[in-house]
């Protein structure tokens, strides 16, 4: 760090004119959002960069020096800098872009020249990762709004079930049925011409029946690296899926009972949105009321708060993004317990820790309502598709009743026992996820930096023992260097340190997975949480 001063110094040292003092005290610069900079951390070379808001989730490193969050040309990365370690770019730009060498450096340069001029003529934003800055700067005449009357939302097209083979998104695959997994094959009932049926288990004997999936195409929805609208994402998985004829969700029967859905979030979107398409009746609501809107307009009912959901519905589903915020919908005001009475059901199909699932169905049960969770295995693609792998724990009857709900939103159903077990399920399955996705993203790296083809990696990878959707998609994702969240990093750590607590609890020794956590902690402190999990490989390559 003393080097890093100080080269800095001596960039803010130089004199402004011939007729200053040397020994004058050097000005401080007040950067601001949008600027190019020189940015040097640590062990490397001044990068060039730019100014940029940091995200409501990325926390300033503690400390009382100026630091400002910078987005770093050609690696796409960012990272917290002191100012200290920045100095304006264009003035600084013959001296220290002689002070690097090679392509990543070259590349980096190429691309801030590129920006330059772009910003010059006003010809694009300012940074596809922070659109807001960039109205700051150039604000926009007006506001585009999309218009979803021509998406395919209300169409009479069904939707498909497809598996998780399709090599984008999903990084788990259906694992071998145990004894403790009571699961059967459903009798196919048609004819050879018609398409195979998925078996839901179940802990009773009933008939149900929903569509096979089979693989996807390898297309994807376009998307900027960071955000998703959810519901333009629902619909371009829909409007691919509608022109394919096998493997329908025709057969599914919808249950006469009210359904209510918590949560619009990227899973929450696809999930609700194949409950309405399948004819369910369903009621929606979320946090931000504005995203209830287009499920209203094709089918659904908003509800004014969760407790008159909750009084509306016989069985309502929450997808929420972890333990804190299921707590606030089911112990905040007018929340899930307001409206819990006897007959009412709850479904949670989020990813939490154990005391929490355990905790809401002590206080549901309490008010003689009934609880099952539900957490499913699959991300963003699988979500819209309606080919989740759903893991139920908790009341055997109320698993039942959501048959026709679960072939809506999955291609298999498994049911587990006591509540508890869902969780646990879901938190090894997502444990041993996030070691994969870390010793690949190493692998990646080590082929880089020894020269190696990345690109033939991968194909070798994927014709070997090893492959999968994981290291297919994520491998994509990394050579291509976008990472529109299909899994977010942050989830992918909170589950890492649920994983942790469960081993703690159980007393097993897990160092692998204790490590694994500390790389995606890394990652999120690099401003990474927002993205796909795939993106940790930027915090094994820097």
């Amino acid at each position: 760090m003393a080097d890093d001063q100080e080269q800095t110094s001596a960039v803010d040292e130089q004199p402004k004119s011939p007729n200053e003092k040397a020994d004058k005290e050097p000005e401080k610069h007040e950067f601001k959002f949008g600027e190019h900079v020189w940015a040097k951390l640590s062990s490397f070379p001044h990068w060039p960069g730019r100014i940029v808001k940091p995200w409501k989730h990325v926390k300033k490193p503690p400390g009382k020096k100026l630091t400002y969050f910078v987005f770093f040309f050609g690696t796409e990365d960012h990272a917290w800098v002191r100012a200290e370690n920045l100095c304006p770019y264009l003035e600084n730009k013959e001296r220290l872009s002689k002070a690097a060498k090679g392509q990543k450096f070259k590349k980096a340069m190429d691309a801030i020249e590129d920006a330059i001029r772009q910003e010059e003529n006003k010809a694009s934003p300012l940074s596809p990762f922070h659109p807001k800055d960039d109205e700051e700067i150039f604000p926009p005449k007006s506001k585009p709004m999309k218009d979803y009357s021509r998406e395919p939302l209300t169409g009479k097209a069904k939707l498909n079930s497809t598996p998780d083979d399709r090599g984008k998104t999903s990084p788990e695959q259906e694992t071998e049925k145990s004894p403790k997994k009571r699961g059967r094959a459903l009798k196919d009932t048609a004819s050879d011409s018609t398409p195979t049926k998925t078996s839901y288990a179940s802990p009773k004997k009933r008939a149900a029946s929903s569509a096979l999936g089979s693989p996807s195409s390898k297309k994807q929805a376009k998307g900027n690296g960071l955000s998703f609208n959810s519901l333009a994402l629902y619909n371009s998985f829909q409007a691919h899926l509608s022109d394919r004829t096998e493997d329908k969700k025709e057969d599914i029967v919808p249950t006469d009972k009210k359904i209510g859905f918590i949560g619009l979030g990227l899973m929450g979107t696809g999930m609700a949105m194949n409950l309405i398409k399948t004819g369910h009746k369903v009621t929606v609501w979320n946090r931000t009321a504005a995203k209830c809107a287009d499920f209203v307009t094709a089918g659904a009912t908003e509800a004014k708060n969760v407790s008159d959901l909750v009084s509306e519905c016989d069985i309502v589903f929450s997808m929420v993004s972890d333990s804190e915020a299921l707590r606030a919908i089911v112990f905040g005001e007018h929340g899930v317990l307001d409206g819990m009475k006897k007959g009412k059901a709850l479904v949670d199909m989020s990813t939490v820790d154990i005391g929490t699932v355990t905790g809401l169905e002590g206080a549901i049960t309490a008010r003689e309502g009934r609880f099952l969770e539900a957490p499913v295995v699959g991300s963003v693609q699988p979500a819209m598709e309606g080919s989740l792998v759903i893991i139920g724990a908790g009341d055997s009857n109320l698993f039942d009743d959501c048959t026709s709900c679960f072939q809506a939103m999955g291609k298999k159903a498994f049911f587990l026992g006591d509540v508890g077990n869902g969780s646990k399920m879901k938190i090894i399955i997502n444990m041993i996820t996030g070691c994969i996705m870390s010793g690949f993203a190493e692998g990646m790296a080590v082929a880089d930096r020894a020269g190696l083809s990345q690109e033939t990696l991968l194909d070798v990878l994927n014709l070997g023992a090893i492959s999968s959707p994981l290291i297919s998609g994520k491998g994509k994702a990394i050579l291509a260097n976008k990472y529109p969240p299909a899994f977010p990093l942050k989830y992918q750590q909170k589950d890492m340190r649920l994983a942790l607590a469960l081993a703690d609890q159980v007393e097993q020794p897990i160092p692998v997975s204790a490590a694994v956590n500390e790389l995606f902690k890394r990652a999120k402190n690099l401003g990474l949480g927002e993205k796909d999990i795939s993106a940790v490989y930027k915090a094994v390559n820097m």
